[in-house]
């Protein structure tokens, strides 16, 4: 299932969003690198990294 490209709410990930953080932790980047792409606080992804543990 896709995701919308615009979040219903500005806090949420879109599926882009999620691209991005696959791409970065596959590049071993660290949260706060990965963060700066597309726009969102460290801790939103360290616990989106948590999820999906």
């Amino acid at each position: 299932m896709l995701l919308p490209d615009k979040p219903i709410d500005p806090r949420c990930l879109t599926q882009d969003d999620r691209i991005v953080i696959a791409d970065g932790v596959q590049a071993f980047r660290s949260a706060a690198a990965i963060a700066e792409e597309p726009g969102k606080h460290r801790s939103t992804i360290y616990r989106e990294l948590h999820r999906g543990r």
